[in-house]
């Protein structure tokens, strides 16, 4: 008892709709990359600092 959509036809294909999500991939992927980036290099940043600062401290 289930829905039969064998009379349903989509005007696009798999290909179709896998050249579009790798598309939008492209256009939104840096994006996503530098979002991801920003975090990462606040904190290499300040365990460099840290890093230097310990180091002044005990030589």
């Amino acid at each position: 008892m289930g829905l039969d959509f064998s009379a349903v036809k989509l005007p696009f294909g798999p290909m179709d709709l896998l050249v579009a999500s790798v598309s939008l991939l492209g256009v939104v992927g840096g994006f996503v990359l530098l979002g991801m980036a920003v975090p990462f290099v606040q904190k290499l940043v300040a365990m460099v600092t840290s890093s230097i600062r310990n180091r002044s401290k005990t030589s």
